[in-house]
């Protein structure tokens, strides 16, 4: 079964900057127009590639849907050495760490996460997108699910099934691009404080506060 993206044998750096440039070119086009609007064609003029070429990293459209989440999640994985840094061993700092960090990321790319959270239901249907989706949602979860685990086992965090807590997690992050219109009103930076604040009052042991150590 092939993989859903796919390259010929070239310099790993540049396939990665193609890739890089494929999935910024995807948020600009889903900022203008619906995913199912959108053609294989104008990304690839977007992106500044020849039609034929953007065939190298993607075997269909729905491929697209494929990058823009690996391309999210690289981002979140890549910063976690950076929030467990500035954590220091207090599990309920880097939770709240990374739940900024994914807000972050949703409100860079809104529009597109908009599409892939719509979408994700018809991919994770369809076999040949399954392991590939699978692998990159593991890796997204996982990044709440360390934290909830390191914070449970010091005693300072407190559920009883992770899975749903992860999940509630996503939704509560996830709601600044669902819930677009509904905020329209609403600043970033106040919905932040609040869905912390959420966070903070049901999972945190003895009704203790931490600061995210976050000032943007």
């Amino acid at each position: 079964m092939p993989e859903p993206l796919r390259a010929q044998p070239q310099d790993e750096a540049l396939v990665k900057a193609r890739r890089r440039q494929i999935f910024l070119a995807a948020c600009r086009v889903l900022a203008r127009k619906s995913f199912h609007e959108a053609t294989v064609r104008e990304l690839a003029l977007e992106a500044g590639l020849a039609a034929g070429s953007i065939y190298l990293y993607l075997q269909g459209k729905d491929d697209i849907l494929i990058l823009v989440a690996e391309s999210m999640v690289a981002e979140l994985v890549e910063s976690l050495p950076a929030i467990r840094a500035r954590a220091r061993d207090d599990p309920r700092r880097e939770l709240l760490e990374v739940m900024r960090t994914v807000l972050d990321l949703i409100d860079r790319y809104r529009e597109a996460f908009t599409v892939l959270h719509h979408e994700v239901r018809y991919l994770a249907r369809r076999p040949r997108y399954r392991e590939a989706l699978d692998r990159i949602v593991g890796q997204y979860f996982s990044a709440v699910a360390d934290a909830l685990e390191r914070g449970r086992s010091a005693g300072v965090l407190r559920f009883e099934d992770k899975r749903s807590v992860v999940e509630a997690i996503h939704m509560l992050c996830a709601g600044w691009a669902t819930g677009a219109n509904y905020l329209r009103n609403t600043g970033k930076e106040t919905y932040w404080r609040e869905i912390a604040a959420l966070v903070e009052g049901r999972f945190f042991a003895h009704g203790e506060t931490v600061s995210s150590g976050r000032e943007d």
